[in-house]
């Protein structure tokens, strides 16, 4: 009797070192696992706040027009060819126009017909070096890829409406408009997208912060191959 009380009495103290043993190791668990979600909550929201921080960034630091915009022309078949438009910092900072974090939408009215868009027109940068003319930038643009017509040269007409960017004034050779900078947003337009006299041509710069960029003209009456689309040259530049 007093062997089987004794066994029991042992055996009962065995299970509750053993149950003893299995509460701390699953709480030394839980506590392991309740750290690692909370380092990785906080790894994840320096993440977030990083974005937010440099998404807010991009927001103060707009692009804006700083001369005019200019384009040429088909004279004969009252249609435009290519456009540029000179484009600056806002505020200071700098803007990323890589083609992962900048986009340009398009669209143009056309009169008393239909409206030609497209989500997202731009192919890149030329970030090597500063151009003089817009023509020397389409000859780097063919030859770098991002164009496959260049219209100042080639009997073929461009198949699809193309937009790149290159520097007149560039200091540090990157996908980055920083403050003191000037670049200039190409357009190459497709046959069939070409905009005519009296219709509405609207452009939107895209960054991962939003809307930077909004471009918004009514094409003049073509009578020259160089046409002037209007804009206001910045005190800077002055």
């Amino acid at each position: 009797m007093l062997g089987h009380l004794f066994d029991e009495k042992y055996s009962h103290r065995g299970l509750s070192l053993w149950y003893n043993v299995a509460l701390i190791t699953f709480f030394a668990i839980t506590v392991s696992v309740t750290a690692t979600i909370i380092t990785s909550g906080v790894n994840s929201s320096d993440a977030t706040k990083e974005v937010v921080e440099e998404a807010m960034t991009e927001a103060r630091h707009g692009l804006e027009i700083v001369g005019k915009v200019s384009g040429t022309a088909d004279v004969a078949n009252d249609e435009v060819i290519t456009t540029a438009t000179p484009i600056s910092v806002a505020t200071g900072g700098k803007v990323n126009v890589s083609e992962i974090m900048f986009k340009l939408n398009y669209k143009l009215i056309k009169i008393q017909s239909h409206t030609i868009t497209y989500d997202n027109i731009y192919v890149g940068a030329l970030t090597d070096k500063s151009y003089n003319s817009v023509y020397d930038a389409l000859e780097d643009a063919k030859t770098n890829g991002l164009i496959d017509i260049n219209p100042y040269v080639d009997e073929e007409k461009p198949t699809t409406t193309t937009a790149f960017i290159y520097w007149v004034v560039n200091i540090n050779n990157d996908n980055m408009i920083d403050q003191g900078e000037l670049a200039v947003i190409a357009l190459v337009y497709a046959d069939k997208d070409r905009p005519k006299s009296g219709e509405h041509l609207l452009l939107e710069g895209i960054s991962p912060a939003g809307n930077i960029l909004s471009i918004e003209r009514n094409i003049p009456n073509i009578s020259n191959r160089v046409i002037d689309l209007g804009g206001k040259v910045s005190e800077e530049l002055d």
